[in-house]
């Protein structure tokens, strides 16, 4: 039987999966409102030790977490490139707009 603990655990897994699907389907402000609510779970789960017995869990769970938040943050530093690129472009095109019209 699954202890509360684990449980949590496991919520909180399943919450950084939904964070990466959503960043996958480029829903950043839907990325930033989960990890909001993930991050005040992640205070309360700390909150108290985690038993002796369920310390191997707790550790695989996280490093489960920091795994997906790895990927999360390269997909958002693509996104990042990308809309820097755009930036240019839409710079490039303000000049050669300005420079026509001069």
């Amino acid at each position: 039987m699954m202890t509360d603990k684990t449980q949590d655990l496991q919520q909180l897994i399943a919450l950084s999966r939904t964070m990466l699907e959503k960043a996958r389907d480029d829903l950043w402000d839907d990325v930033v409102d989960l990890e909001a609510e993930r991050s005040e779970l992640i205070g309360l789960f700390f909150l108290e030790p985690v038993q002796q017995e369920y310390a191997e869990a707790v550790e695989a769970g996280i490093r489960a977490i920091i795994d997906i938040d790895i990927d999360i943050m390269e997909l958002g530093a693509l996104k990042k490139l990308d809309l820097v690129g755009i930036l240019q472009k839409m710079e490039q095109g303000k000049k050669a707009v300005l420079a026509y019209g001069s």
